[in-house]
């Protein structure tokens, strides 16, 4: 049998997404609230930023997919792109933003699981670097951002005197 288009974009992203936890979950292994917090340098992300801006854009994609999201509309905020060079009192703390990303991810993996080829067709609810993306390649490009940044915690994990947990 043949699988359809979305049941083989689905177990893509599926796949992909469960490797962006894999590395987060190995990354943020024995990670304190305040090692969350220490930049490589000046203005640069820490890991609390990092996996909180993970959690903001699939915060934005969730109700696409017809799943509540994991935060308000506030915690999101201070997460946001452009927000990682702002110094901030009132970053969460790494265990729960930690929960919010599991969380997220039961939430993606159930919706992305129910779109049909219709959904996946249907215009974004937005549009990284512009132009015109459908739901589908919306969630393509948030696989790749998200692994880009999760990536970014490895090297922030040796930066706090860690060793590598990907190797």
């Amino acid at each position: 049998m043949i699988a359809t288009q979305t049941n083989a974009l689905a177990e893509t992203l599926a796949v992909q997404l469960r490797m962006n936890q894999w590395i987060a979950t190995a990354n943020l292994e024995g990670i304190t609230h305040e090692e969350s917090l220490v930049r490589a340098v000046p203005g640069g992300n820490h890991i609390n930023w990092i996996l909180g801006h993970v959690v903001a854009t699939r915060c934005a994609v969730l109700p696409a997919l017809r799943q509540e999201s994991v935060w308000s509309e506030e915690r999101t905020q201070l997460y946001r792109k452009n927000q990682e060079l702002r110094e901030n009192p009132n970053y969460l703390p790494l265990d729960e933003v930690s929960r919010a990303f599991h969380a997220s991810q039961e939430r993606l993996l159930e919706g992305i699981a129910a779109l049909t080829d219709e959904d996946l067709a249907a215009p974004a609810p937005f549009s990284p670097g512009g132009g015109s993306d459908t739901l589908g390649s919306l969630l393509m490009k948030i696989a790749v951002h998200e692994a880009y940044h999760l990536g970014q915690t490895g090297i922030l994990r040796r930066v706090v005197g860690k060793p590598g947990a990907i190797r």
